[in-house]
Parts: C-alpha cells; sequence; structure tokens
C-alpha cells in the first residue's frame, strides 16, 4: 500500500513558470512572443459593425432565389453566389484576425502586430510619436473597448491598436505621451 503525502518542493534549478502562451504564439505568427492580446470584446463589436453588409447580402440572396423561383432564371444562382462569397469570409475570419492582433509597451518602444496571411509587425520609438488619441464610435463604447491612434512625422508611420479596454487606452495614451516627451527632451 503507498501512502500519499506532500509534493515535493520543485528543483531550485527549475525554469520559472511561463504565463499561458496566447493563440496568436500557438499559432506560430511572426512577432507573436511577448505580445499583449487585444480584449475579446473586438469580436462581437466586429460582428455587430458587419450586420448591416451581411442583412444586405442575405437580401440580394433572397431577391436572387425570388427570381429563380417566379421566372425560371436559373443564371441567377450564380448571381445569389457572390454576396455569399463576399460575406461568408469576413464573418468566419473575423474571431482568428482579432486574436492575431496585440501590441507590446516596451521600455523605448511600442511594437504592434496585425494580420494572419499578410502579417506586419511594426515597431515605434516613444521619441518618434507626435500626437496620440482614443477614439470609440458607438459600438465600440457599447462594449467598453477603444482604438488608439498614434503619429509620427514620416507619413508612413503611426498606428492604431483597435479593440483595446478603455482603461487600457488610456493608460497608453498618457504612456506614449510622457514618453514620448522624455525621449524628445533627451535629443
Amino acid at each position: 500500500m503507498t501512502e500519499i503525502g506532500p509534493s515535493p518542493a520543485p528543483a531550485a534549478d527549475a525554469p520559472p513558470a511561463r504565463s499561458p502562451e496566447t493563440w496568436a504564439e500557438r499559432a506560430g505568427l511572426l512577432g507573436a512572443a511577448g505580445l499583449k492580446p487585444v480584449s475579446e470584446k473586438l469580436i462581437p463589436a466586429r460582428y455587430l459593425s458587419q450586420a448591416v453588409g451581411a442583412v444586405l447580402s442575405l437580401a440580394l440572396v433572397a431577391g436572387c432565389v425570388w427570381l429563380v423561383i417566379r421566372f425560371d432564371w436559373w443564371w441567377m444562382w450564380i448571381l445569389a453566389i457572390l454576396p455569399v462569397l463576399w460575406t461568408l469570409p469576413g464573418l468566419l475570419l473575423t474571431p482568428r484576425r482579432v486574436r492575431a492582433l496585440g501590441y507590446l509597451d516596451g521600455e523605448h518602444e511600442l511594437v504592434t502586430a496585425s494580420g494572419l496571411m499578410f502579417r506586419s509587425v511594426t515597431t515605434t520609438p516613444y521619441g518618434r510619436v507626435q500626437s496620440v488619441e482614443i477614439n470609440e464610435g458607438p459600438i465600440a463604447r457599447r462594449f467598453g473597448i477603444a482604438r488608439l491612434t498614434f503619429s509620427t512625422a514620416s507619413t508612413d508611420s503611426g498606428g492604431w491598436i483597435d479593440g483595446l479596454p478603455r482603461e487600457e487606452a488610456e493608460r497608453l495614451k498618457e504612456l506614449l505621451t510622457r514618453r514620448g516627451i522624455e525621449r524628445m527632451q533627451s535629443l
């Protein structure tokens, strides 16, 4: 008979426990290591913003089906497929697209990443940031999320982080502003 006693203490040379991986890290996306994911509330917010287009697509399909039934215009089936092919990928890929978004506020720079098939990872030094804005429309406000937009002197750089909780957007705005001023003063 085996006695169950207290579990042994972990070895002193064991590696430190790592936080659970994000979806982007498990998927092996470029630049995903260490990124903070945006809020999952962005998924239903994007679905809600796509609702009008989806309803219009459904109405177009229904109209095409009615024309096939009423007038025997068989070729309308081809036109009925087009709105489905236009709307369905957006609805199916929205969760994956949102989970591919991330950011990291490092010591000297802000790193943003987005995209599944065409991945973009951008690093912006704090000293280059000239303005920071927080935007939220009615749908984002309903879900308690916001978009942080920042710009630099270059027309090609700058960017945004969509789907941030309001508190995190405020924190990042203050951080980018403060560190940008500090870096500019040291130049």
